[in-house]
Parts: C-alpha cells; structure tokens; sequence
C-alpha cells in the first residue's frame, strides 16, 4: 500500500467513526500537531485530544482535494472537513501533513483557522 493509501484509509475511518481502524493506521508514538492546541504523543495523548476537539459521536468527514507524497513519506493533502452537529454542519478547509514510517502514521499536523472550527 502507498503511503498516500494509508493516509486515505486513516481519513476514511475517521469519515466512519471507526476509531479502531483509525488508531491501528497510528505509529504508537505518533506525534499529532493541531493548530492553536499543545501537541499530543502518542496514542492515548491523540485520544484525549480529540476526546475534547469532538465527542466520538460528531460525525467528521473529510473530502480530499489533492493528495500528493514524496519517496520520504511525507504525504499532504489539502482537504474540506465537515463537523456534523445536532445543529448543522460546520465545514472548514484543511491542509495536513503526515508522516508515514514502516506503514503507519508517525506523525500529523492539520493546519486550518482554527475560529472556524470553534463555531461548531
């Protein structure tokens, strides 16, 4: 599997709630860079992370508009995400960075304004 393959199956998971999928595409000492929040290592520190951005119920897809990677496994894309809420939907443009090693995410950073996603 390329190394933008696993990057889509990780967004993918997300787009499915399936947290399981998500956290095995993860390296366990996964370093996860969210714009305006302290960073978090590893799996449980990713957990609770999002544990406070969304609540696991909150439907979040992610629409991929360009993906492009390099023979150092950095895969980027440029992305529209959509959190769903019980009062609509707030969506926001997305650029992420991932760092992929041995087949699984080692690093992640998303870069977006972070004002937006605080409207949902």
């Amino acid at each position: 599997m390329s190394n933008a393959q696993t990057v889509i199956d990780f967004l993918h998971a997300w787009d499915e709630n399936d947290f399981a999928s998500a956290f095995a595409l993860m390296s366990p000492d996964i370093v996860y860079k969210n714009t305006g929040y302290p960073d978090a290592v590893g799996h449980d520190a990713v957990r609770t992370t999002l544990a406070a951005l969304i609540d696991g119920t909150t439907p979040m897809t992610s629409v991929i508009h360009h993906i492009a990677e390099n023979a150092d496994g950095v895969v980027m894309t440029e992305r529209t995400d959509t959190l769903h809420t019980a009062g609509g939907a707030v969506s926001f443009p997305v650029m992420g960075a991932f760092d992929v090693r041995d087949g699984l995410i080692a690093g992640w950073r998303d870069y977006f304004d972070a004002s937006l996603f605080k409207q949902a």
